[in-house]
């Protein structure tokens, strides 16, 4: 394969020699190849792909590829895509190609994702200030931007006992000015 500065190489010999595989086996089950499909294992290069009419059972459909590699699943009726959907683990994104406002609402109504990108793709997990993660078996918890931030961070309360904040104040037995403030702070709590 010719060296491109426009397209990096897997980072593993192995990760290639598996999304080869991928594009190899939905070919051999299929799959038309649109786009690319070139690979040299050796030097961890796999050509930008695209696949359409993807077997369902094709694991290049079933599994998270991590690659230059889009299996594309057309459908004639969105309750085709959603009761795939249903059958299926939550994808981490879901990209929707449509014009039609109602079906895409409908499409957020009634699925579930880690993401949706309308019209477009990939340009969630560039975008900081939307949180990026995935819902179920596709992850949990959210990165980029201050969400990454919270997600991963951990705010641990500290509290010092001063003055006004003793133990001999909260705990029993309560007597004389311990009730009224006891009584005090219950009423004014009751009341937030």
């Amino acid at each position: 394969m010719p060296a491109s500065p426009d397209l990096a190489r897997t980072i593993h010999v192995g990760h290639a020699a598996r999304l080869a595989t991928l594009i190899d086996e939905a070919r051999a089950a299929g799959a038309e190849l649109v786009a690319g499909g070139e690979h040299d294992v050796a030097q961890r290069f796999i050509a930008p792909t695209v696949l359409v009419d993807v077997p369902e059972q094709a694991r290049v459909a079933q599994e998270e590829i991590f690659g230059p590699v889009s299996p594309v699943v057309t459908f004639d009726h969105i309750d085709d895509v959603l009761a795939r959907l249903d059958g299926a683990a939550k994808p981490l994104a879901l990209y929707l190609w449509s014009n039609d406002a109602a079906q895409v609402a409908s499409m957020l109504a009634r699925s579930s994702s880690g993401s949706v990108v309308v019209n477009h793709c990939l340009q969630q997990f560039m975008h900081t200030g939307l949180p990026f993660g995935g819902i179920g078996q596709s992850g949990i918890g959210s990165a980029h931007g201050v969400h990454g931030f919270k997600a991963f961070s951990h705010e641990r309360a500290v509290l010092r006992g001063g003055p006004l904040l003793t133990a001999r104040a909260f705990f029993p037995p309560y007597r004389g000015w311990q009730q009224r403030l006891a009584t005090a702070l219950t009423a004014w709590l009751a009341r937030r």
